[in-house]
């Protein structure tokens, strides 16, 4: 456990920003140090030019003497920490340090045990001035100073290293959830999902991806399980009808022309089963994306124009009639031959499967941001509960069996519509009749959405 929880990113992340912290912090400290020192020195500078000013003044109005009579004076001051001298030549004359050599501005020296920051001056050119304090006070302040910038530096790395400890935790126990809600769905549990805190963050939008991809798989799963089970029902007469025809032409056929016959039966349905697995890769195809790459702008109102001028004859041989209601110009991008294929399934199958006389009608409106078309008709429609099973792959109804096919034609427009980004239902029964609808989105770049 210690070396996962020191292993996490989030472990990582905190000793980071801990390490620039730290060196942050160091690089701030010592320009603090610098500074300050700095500020003090200039500070005692100044206080020694101030009393190197006042005996000044004192020499210039009444001679050697009010000099001496200043510096005992400011030796004499409440708490001074002063160190004074007035030589002359060499020789101290009066003040509180040995003789020293003479020298003006500001000066380090080391007399009586003390190291001493201050002023030097000449008052004539044989008589020399000092003035100065101890640097103990200045190297206590920066001591002072040192020790709480060292307790201010332990006490923010140490809360930086327990906030790294609890990130790296609350990290490891969200991906030890994460990690185990995966072996669970490895393991078969299609239906768990990895949990989600809501708080939007990178971890809650990782688990929220992966959960869709979790009920894109479990879907396809049952896609792959209910084609399976429809396949192994569906093709079982139309093999059994092929093999029979075969058997019978074995046993009853006499003549070259009777064989031809038999054979040519046969062809034709191992032609239809052919087809049908080619149908069943297509929607295998379109449903993986396969076709994105030949969508182009079209004009849906143009299209379905198109698709009422190619199936209105189709209708009135079938003794329906087909009408396209005023569609608008609603451009969507797409591919426009699996369009065609699309919105071709659902005349094909409103003219199928409908008695003589229906109406058939075909409509495009606008409804905010998306471009609606609707294939409606006023046949005997279709139970309710019903709806949702026939955009499954290989769903007949028991009415439409006797009709050829294998009821892939609505399975196949759900994939051309998915492909597209749009949602195909069945809304509702038209009293009497089927309506059914698919909702494209607009491009951002349409007029009314720009």
């Amino acid at each position: 456990m210690r070396n996962r929880f020191f292993r996490t990113e989030g472990f990582r992340l905190s000793a980071l920003f801990a390490g620039v912290f730290a060196l942050s912090f160091v690089i701030l400290g010592g320009f603090v140090l610098v500074i300050t020192n700095q500020a003090l020195r200039d500070q005692i500078v100044a206080f020694s030019a101030t009393d190197i000013a006042a005996i000044r003044d004192g020499y210039a109005h009444e001679g050697e003497y009010e000099a001496r009579e200043v510096i005992n004076q400011l030796m004499a001051a409440p708490a001074s920490s002063g160190f004074y001298l007035l030589q002359r030549n060499g020789k101290v004359l009066d003040g509180n340090l040995p003789a020293m050599a003479s020298r003006a501005g500001t000066l380090d020296v080391t007399a009586a045990g003390h190291k001493i920051l201050g002023t030097g001056a000449f008052l004539a050119s044989d008589l020399y001035v000092f003035s100065g304090s101890d640097t103990t006070r200045l190297q206590a302040v920066q001591a002072h100073l040192l020790k709480v910038m060292l307790g201010l530096f332990a006490a923010a790395l140490l809360l930086a290293v327990a906030c790294g400890a609890l990130v790296s935790r609350s990290f490891l126990r969200r991906t030890d959830a994460m990690a185990t809600a995966c072996r669970d769905i490895m393991n078969g549990n299609l239906k768990l999902r990895i949990p989600v805190r809501g708080t939007g963050d990178e971890l809650d939008r990782l688990a929220e991806a992966i959960n869709d991809m979790l009920s894109r798989i479990a879907a396809l799963m049952e896609n792959l399980s209910q084609v399976s089970n429809d396949i192994a029902h569906d093709l079982r007469t139309p093999v059994t009808h092929l093999r029979h025809r075969l058997e019978r032409a074995q046993a009853d056929s006499k003549s070259v022309e009777e064989h031809r016959a038999a054979l040519e039966a046969a062809i034709a349905k191992a032609d239809e089963i052919l087809g049908l697995f080619a149908a069943l890769l297509r929607i295998a195809q379109i449903e993986g994306g396969a076709r994105r790459a030949a969508f182009a702008a079209l004009d849906l109102g143009a299209l379905l124009t198109q698709m009422r001028d190619l199936f209105e004859p189709v209708a009135e041989e079938a003794g329906h009639t087909l009408e396209l209601t005023n569609p608008e110009t609603l451009t969507v991008r797409g591919d426009r031959q699996l369009l065609v294929q699309l919105l071709s399934n659902l005349i094909e199958n409103a003219i199928v499967h409908t008695p003589q006389g229906t109406h058939i009608r075909l409509s495009l409106a606008r409804d905010h941001d998306r471009a609606v078309v609707r294939v409606s008709d006023d046949g005997p429609g279709v139970p309710r509960e019903e709806h949702e099973r026939l955009f499954r792959r290989l769903y007949r109804r028991e009415a439409s069996r006797s009709q050829p096919g294998y009821g892939l034609g609505l399975a196949l427009a759900a994939a051309v519509a998915e492909l597209h980004g749009a949602d195909i239902s069945i809304v509702g029964d038209a009293k009497p009749g089927l309506v059914v609808q698919i909702s494209f989105p607009l491009p951002s770049n349409h007029p009314e959405n720009a």
